[in-house]
């Protein structure tokens, strides 16, 4: 039975659908597929689906310990699904706590990425509506490890069914459950649960199991489905192996108790510890606050903090096994740990379940993802990138479909990592369509979350977990160190394929020390300092990691032959050579093909090739050492001296083109050392677009074809050490035909024959042809007839073409069109009348299909602007006019061979009215007179219309007018007589313009002369005479008088102004004159001692005195209203305050102040007649009184006075008083009855 099921696998694998799904990108993938109670809505709709790439792959999928293996085609870029439904007992792996033969091992030549769909919409694989839905991401070698820690959900217990849905007599019940898949043989595994499990296994104690053979699963399930209870679950569980498994976490039929009912299964492959993270994001879904959306974060090392961060904040502290849920409430969530953790996220629509194992951050993702979308309900996928990556996605090559405006900072991240949720409707991702998503720029996450409130919820992550990184840089080694180079050949593989070089030591070239597989020119430096480590580290978003290759030296002699070198066959000298040669006594030259060296022993020698050598395109000379220092092999260095082929150039075959060809196609060849080249012309034409293409056209000159032939030539360029080689072309010219079609293009419609006449050039013949219905009596005669049918004649025309016979020259044809025109008719108009002022209009008309004519008179005036216009005007002459009527005569143009045709007309000619007037002079304002002066002979006139020129009209025969400004007008007339005839005239009116009186100021201060300033104008001429009236019979004729107020109040001032035509304006402005201002102050003291403060006091009065200036008489002044001053020398100053007030009005006052100086005495004088200090006076002043007086020693009075200017000239009774120090006295009265007494000492010395 089980061989039946594998062949109806076989079958099956033939019908293949295609739609990619890429998930972790691999070539070896190992499953334990879960069991699922039959009882909830069966367990038999499984497939796998397996996504190829750009080539296609050879898949092998194997039961191992079954012996089941076959082996299927995927092809490139497409994907497989292969159903499993009939091979379920087989493949779920149960019973718990036995070891089962249930492990899928899946092996491809080429990448592939493999999902397990359960009861899955994705492909319909049997009727009925799915149910319970849950998608496995295989991880492939990323899932296979030796340690994991086991999450699951701790939020929500299994449900209790009560239903025997299957019918097979009991209720199988669902359970939490992990299952692991050996992939090598005799495989020891450790397991901790977290809770008791199935064989009677303790929580928290280790038990081992051995699996024999790879492919064996071992599947450890809970017992209890109160998973919500603390010490119930089986999260953190821990399995360690001696050997790779892998893992696949199973929750069955989940029933979140408030989330309205609903039962799911929730699992995912994991990984392996040394794949996990320790930076995560999480795109919130679409649970119902009573399903409790979350993520389950499990520590897989003691003390670790986690961090969640989702605008608000939380920390934990775990240990190895701990789950720590948190509700996922916002669009996105940041988890942070300093240890490595998995994420498991529990997420779906409404109440159905789905979960995911979440990649970490960084040093995973992808760069591109291919899935499908297999049913219409809501589809969204989960993105996680770098910031600055999220410009450069597109979605089936469409940006539009991934906009950077749906992405938003992750919360924790400092804006480090952006996260984006986007639903797309069927409209953009249509059922049953493969996609792909990319980044041009970096690698993202992607999640899919497909499914809906009352269906379930298919949730997995497709992008990459890679985390492990295998550096290898390759195995130390020893070299002679003459060894030029180095041959690095590393390897990167796991979380990152790219790596780089480095030299810890070394001071040589290390050549693109990207490439893993590179080399490193030695310096001389290297071989002397010791060994070189060299260092390959992983690069990209993992965490380095590095290996090492050290490399010893010995001595070794280094030879070096030169440079490749080149010649061109048809420029071949003798080959230089110049070798070199270290750490050995000398070197040898050898080689080549018969050709001979100079001296093979000398380093620097030639080599002449021999033919064979040219023959055979290069030789390769070798330059070996002999006699190596250090016994290290000698070393042998070669150059290649190459004989390249000489320029081989094609122009192409000689060419006889017709002179009117413009251009030539040119298609040279050049070959050998180069393929360029450049054309020359013997000729004056040019080359497009260049001379520098052997392909390209030659644009012929008229002066080439004059010539009659040119030589074009092509010659090598770019020819590196050949010689230039060139090709001719002798381009010759052909006369082309000319050929022209002489014949009539119209004729009349009644005749019969039309004559056919044309020419063409000497030497080619022609053929008459036509569009028309009739025929050509000698098509091949250059001069023939051709007759003319009815059918011709109603279609109103006749084509005829004349033809050359196509030679070297294309075939010549000239065309002609030939109208069938209906013979004219004149039409002249009606017999009309006209006045004879007047010019006769004429609308004659001429029907046919020529419409012109000409006009002709029986009389003797003009036609203007020409007889030929059938609409044109005649111009009667006196006689005409006298004669009192003329006939004029249209008559049609003698064309096409038809006859003309002629109407008259007769025009009567009315006596018209001579319009004349007279109009006066006036100034602007003033009436314009206008007197009619029109006459006529016979008749009255009835009618006058005038304009005036400025808009307005008038129909009085003298009427009076008053123009709206001054300026010269231009006045018509028009009269009408009795007879309806009328005349124009005009004449120009002048409008004098009229001055504007005007002067300013407006207002004046009383008492103070005011200048008036005229402000009058006049638009044109002058203004000539100006008349003030201010009153009271005081008047001025000057435009810019001056005149006092003596009073304040309103004064009404008159100006009258004439200009020199005559016109005159007035205005009267009533001058306001303002009441001046009393200046008046005191001050303190008076008189006053030199630099002591006098007091001003500011006793003006008026109307808002606003400003004060006062001069203090000693070339300092002040602006305040109440000033402090002080002098520094005696004297009389006088004081002048000038006040203005509010309206500008001014005052001024002037007083005296008298500054007297303290009275002094010196203390010593030498009165010895010298002119000098000769009077001991007392100084200052000046004073009212003064009692001064002198003592001797003795307190005799020996001299005093009672004089401003009397003072002691140094005697006493008429003598000379002695040398000596003397007292004196005074009492002073100040001009301010101030009194000063003092004292002192004088010192007489002569």
């Amino acid at each position: 039975m089980k061989g039946l099921k594998y062949i109806m696998l076989l079958c099956l694998l033939i019908q293949m659908a295609a739609s990619n799904v890429q998930a972790q990108i691999d070539t070896v993938f190992w499953f334990a597929a879960p069991w699922v109670t039959p009882d909830h809505d069966g367990n038999v709709q499984l497939a796998f689906r397996i996504s190829s790439f750009d080539t296609p792959s050879n898949v092998r999928l194997q039961l191992p310990s079954q012996g089941f293996d076959t082996t299927f085609v995927v092809p490139a870029n497409t994907v497989s699904s292969i159903p499993l439904n009939h091979i379920v007992d087989d493949l779920e792996s149960t019973p718990a706590d036995a070891v089962l033969t249930s492990g899928i091992k899946i092996t491809s030549d080429e990448l592939i990425t493999v999902v397990y769909d359960f009861i899955s919409d994705l492909v319909t694989i049997s009727p009925g509506t799915p149910n319970n839905p849950e998608t496995y991401s295989l991880k492939g070698q990323n899932g296979m490890g030796t340690e994991f820690v086991v999450p699951f959900q701790t939020l929500w217990n299994n449900r209790n069914l009560t239903a025997d849905r299957n019918g097979d007599g009991f209720v199988t019940q669902p359970y939490q459950y992990f299952s692991i898949v050996a992939t090598e043989d005799n495989t020891t595994i450790y397991i901790t649960p977290r809770c008791d499990v199935v064989g009677g296994h303790p929580a928290n104690t280790t038990y081992a199991v051995v699996l024999p053979v790879a492919g064996n699963v071992y599947t450890c399930q809970n017992i209890t489905q109160s998973t919500s209870t603390p010490g119930n679950s089986l999260s953190g569980s821990i399995v360690v192996s001696d050997k790779p498994v892998s893992v696949t976490i199973n929750d069955d039929s989940v029933n979140p108790s408030g989330g309205g009912g609903c039962f799911d299964l929730m699992g995912d492959q994991i990984v392996p510890t040394d794949v996990i993270g320790t930076d995560y994001s999480i795109n919130r879904g679409f649970l119902n606050a009573g399903s409790n959306e979350s993520v389950f974060i499990i520590a897989s090392e003691n003390f670790t903090t986690v961090t969640v961060d989702d605008g608000a904040v939380s920390t934990q502290l775990l240990n190895q096994g701990s789950t720590y849920q948190y509700s996922i409430t916002q669009p996105l969530t940041s988890i942070n740990a300093d240890k490595p953790v998995y994420v498991v996220h529990m997420s779906g629509y409404g109440c159905e379940l789905g979960m995911a194992i979440i990649p970490p951050a960084n040093c995973a993702g992808s760069d591109e993802v291919a899935f499908g979308r297999n049913n219409a309900q809501s589809f969204l996928l989960n993105i996680l990138c770098q910031s600055g990556d999220e410009t450069n996605f597109a979605l089936n090559g469409n940006p539009a479909l991934v906009p950077s405006t749906a992405f938003s900072p992750v919360p924790g991240t400092g804006g480090q990592w952006l996260g984006a949720q986007i639903n797309y409707p069927t409209s953009d991702i249509a059922v049953g369509t493969q996609n792909l998503i990319t980044n041009s720029t970096g690698l993202f996450s992607l999640g899919v979350i497909n499914g809906g409130a009352s269906t379930g919820c298919l949730y997995h992550y497709m992008s990459s977990f890679n985390r492990k990184v295998f550096t290898r840089a390759g195995n130390d080694t020893t070299l002679c160190n003459g060894a030029a180079s180095l041959d690095l050949s590393g390897s990167v593989s796991g979380g990152t394929s790219t790596g780089i070089w480095t030299v810890l030591n070394g001071t040589g070239t290390l050549n693109n020390p990207t490439d893993l597989i590179t080399t490193y020119d030695f310096s001389p430096g290297d071989y002397t300092q010791g060994p070189l480590t060299f260092v390959l580290e992983s690069t990209g978003n993992c965490d380095p990691v590095s290996d090492t290759i050290v490399v010893t030296f010995i001595q070794s002699p280094v030879a070096e032959a030169g440079p490749t070198d080149s010649y061109c066959k048809n420029n071949i000298t003798a080959v230089s050579l110049s070798g070199d040669v270290d750490f050995a006594a000398g070197a040898n030259w050898s080689g080549g093909n018969g050709g001979a060296f100079g001296n093979p022993g000398s380093l620097s020698t030639t080599y002449t090739p021999s033919p064979t050598d040219i023959a055979n395109d290069s030789v390769i000379l070798y330059l070996t050492s002999a006699g190596s220092f250090f016994s290290c092999p000698d070393h042998v260095d070669s150059v290649v001296i190459q004989f390249t082929e000489a320029p081989s150039v094609f122009a192409g075959a000689d060419l006889v083109v017709c002179e009117t060809d413009s251009d030539i196609a040119l298609n040279g060849v050049i070959s050998g050392p180069t393929t360029t080249g450049i054309w020359t012309t013997s000729g004056s034409g040019s080359y497009s677009p260049t001379a520098n293409d052997p392909v390209t056209s030659y644009n012929v000159s008229s002066a080439d074809t004059v010539l009659g032939n040119i030589t074009l030539t092509l010659t090598s360029t770019n020819n590196g050490n050949c010689l230039a080689v060139q090709d001719d072309i002798l381009i010759t010219f052909l006369d082309a035909p000319e050929v022209a079609i002489t014949s009539e293009d119209s004729i009349c419609a009644n005749l019969s024959l039309i004559d056919l006449d044309g020419t063409v050039s000497s030497g080619f013949s022609t053929t008459w042809s036509t569009g028309g219905f009739g025929t050509i009596t000698s098509p091949g005669s250059l001069n023939t007839n051709y007759t003319i049918t009815s059918p011709d004649t109603t279609t109103g025309y006749v084509d005829m073409f004349l033809t050359t016979a196509a030679g070297v020259c294309p075939s010549q044809q000239d065309s002609l069109r030939i109208f069938f025109i209906e013979p004219p008719i004149a039409n002249a108009g009606i017999d009309q009348q006209f006045c004879n002022n007047e010019v006769v209009q004429l609308n004659g008309a001429i029907s046919g299909a020529n419409t012109t004519g000409s006009w002709s008179t029986m009389g003797t005036g003009t036609f203007s602007p020409s007889n030929n216009f059938l609409v044109t005007n005649y111009l009667p002459s006196a006689l005409d006019i006298s004669n009192g009527s003329v006939n004029l005569i249209l008559t049609t143009s003698n064309a096409f061979g038809c006859v003309p045709d002629n109407d008259m007309i007769t025009i009567d000619f009315l006596e018209s009215p001579v319009a004349d007037f007279s109009v006066n002079m006036a100034c602007f304002g003033s009436n314009s007179e206008f007197i009619d002066a029109s006459t006529i002979t016979n008749g009255t006139i009835t009618d006058w219309d005038w304009s005036f020129g400025d808009g307005d009209t008038s129909i009085v025969q003298d009427p009076l007018h008053v123009y709206p400004a001054d300026g010269s007008y231009t006045a018509e007339l028009v009269v009408t007589s009795s007879n309806g005839c009328s005349d124009t005239v005009t004449q120009p009116v002048t409008v004098n313009p009229v001055p504007m009186a005007n002067f300013s100021p407006i207002s004046a201060c009383e008492n103070t002369p005011i200048d008036f300033t005229d402000l009058s104008f006049i638009s044109n001429g002058t203004i000539t005479d100006w008349l003030y009236d201010f009153g009271s019979g005081n008047t001025q004729a000057v435009q810019n008088p001056n005149f006092v107020f003596n009073s304040s109040g309103g004064f009404p001032v008159n100006l009258t102004v004439t200009s020199d035509l005559g016109c005159s304006d007035d205005t009267t402005i009533n001058v306001f004159v303002y009441p001046a201002p009393d200046a008046n102050f005191t001050f303190i003291p008076n008189p006053a001692l030199v630099l002591e403060n006098i007091y001003f006091s500011d006793q003006s009065s008026g109307n808002g005195i606003n400003s004060w200036f006062w001069e203090f008489g000693d070339g300092e002044g002040n602006n305040v209203q109440d000033p402090i001053h002080s002098y520094d020398e005696g004297g009389e100053y006088t004081i002048t305050l000038f006040v203005t007030d509010a309206n500008g009005c001014e005052d001024t006052i002037s007083k005296t102040v008298v500054i007297a100086l303290p009275p002094v005495l010196p203390s010593g004088f030498t009165p010895n007649g010298d002119g000098e200090n000769d009077i001991h006076i007392v100084r200052g002043g000046p004073f009212e009184s003064v009692d001064y007086k002198v003592y001797n020693n003795w307190g005799e009075l020996i001299f005093s006075s009672n004089g401003e200017n009397i003072g002691w000239d140094g005697t006493f009774k008429g003598e000379p008083a002695p040398n000596g120090v003397y007292t004196w006295t005074f009492v002073v009265t100040l001009s301010n009855g101030k009194i000063i007494k003092q004292s002192g000492d004088v010192t007489l010395t002569r």
